[in-house]
This record gives structure tokens, sequence and C-alpha cells, in this order.
């Protein structure tokens, strides 16, 4: 008899894994991280940032962000933002690599 309802709670808790795995929860639209639009070709910052950061500390897995980026007015803002070549040329912002 003990066996019996032992097998009968495996099997229940093999389903509920399974419906677990097999239909996860949606994420509510708050939790939705969109990735960053593309700004227009001729909308490109021409602005100098406070700092040029080079992320190359290791990860697990495919990086989910660009590894380059931009600090303005202590914000993180992505390299795709702005005019590189603008920024290359007019600011004197150094690049700093992370480990």
């Amino acid at each position: 008899m003990k066996s019996k309802i032992f097998y009968i709670i495996l099997g229940i808790a093999i389903v509920a894994i399974g419906i677990v795995v097999l239909f996860p929860k949606k994420q509510s639209p708050a939790e939705v991280v969109l990735p960053a639009a593309a700004p227009s070709p001729g909308a490109a910052l021409k602005q100098c940032p406070d700092e040029w950061i080079d992320n190359q500390m290791p990860s697990v897995g495919a990086r989910k962000t660009e590894t380059q980026y931009f600090i303005l007015d202590g914000k993180r803002r992505e390299v795709n933002e702005f005019d590189a070549e603008w920024v290359q040329k007019n600011c004197n912002v150094n690049k700093q690599t992370v480990h």
C-alpha cells in the first residue's frame, strides 16, 4: 500500500515538473526588456560622453549587451546612439577597459 502511494505522488510530481518546464510563466509587459532602438541616421548624438567603457569581464553564455558603451550624465548610453566619428575627433575621452 505504501509503495502504491509513493508511485502516485511520484507521478504527480513528474507531471507537475513537466507542466512547469513545458509551459513557463509568461513575462508581464513590465518585465520584458526591449532592445534599445537604433537612432535614425540623422539623430546620432554629437555630444561628449563622460566616460567610454570597454567591458572585457568574462561572462557565461552569450552576451546580451554590447561590451562597449558610454556614460553620459551618470547613465549608460550605447555607442550606436552617438556619432562615434564626431566623438573621436572632438572629445577628450579615454577608453577605460574593465577586466
